[in-house]
């Protein structure tokens, strides 16, 4: 499951940052209709953290608000809208969304916002990251996956969590072996 969830419209003007994403190491889902984007929510709402949402037109206004009443107390909601007339920037204010960006003009704030608000929320390895130190890890235990998942949330940084995974292998030349090859990716 992802932690980021991409709701674009027909413009797919989320693409560009879907991209930028994807380059980053982030995994994200990305749905092109409202509906898919509510029955994804109502599917995996505990592992979803951002939701960025392009809005274009009137038609998306309700279900912008379903999306902020099922999501806004976990999850930072990001709009994203050529804005051409200023009219969806100031609903959006009016509905409490405070984390608004126009097209064209502020794609990368977008992008660099989905990265802190990542890390506020403590995630602060990619899915790549976290893949390639799994695969690693791999070498050394059967578990490496479930070490993973259960150590990253506590570790701050890359080189925390590999120490604190080489720690819980057993015998030193495992745990010495994996760190070297840890270090070398």
């Amino acid at each position: 499951m992802s932690a980021i969830l991409l709701v674009d419209d027909s413009r797919e003007i989320l693409s560009n940052t879907a991209q930028q994403l994807t380059a980053a190491g982030h995994d994200y889902h990305y749905v092109s209709d409202y509906k898919d984007a509510l029955n994804y929510i109502r599917l995996n709402r505990p592992q979803i953290r951002i939701v960025v949402v392009a809005l274009n037109n009137a038609l998306g206004y309700p279900s912008l608000r379903k999306i902020k009443s099922s999501m806004s107390d976990r999850a930072t909601i990001i709009v994203y809208s050529e804005n051409k007339d200023q009219t969806i920037g100031s609903w959006v204010k009016k509905l409490g969304i405070e984390l608004f960006y126009e097209h064209n003009r502020q794609e990368i704030d977008v992008f660099n916002r989905i990265k802190r608000s990542l890390f506020q929320k403590g995630m602060f390895f990619t899915n790549q990251q976290l893949k390639e130190l799994t695969s690693t890890l791999a070498k050394y235990t059967i578990d490496a996956e479930k070490m993973v998942k259960e150590t990253a949330p506590q570790s701050k940084s890359l080189q925390e969590l590999q120490h604190k995974l080489a720690r819980r292998l057993e015998g030193i030349e495992n745990q010495r072996g994996f760190l070297l090859d840890a270090q070398k990716q």
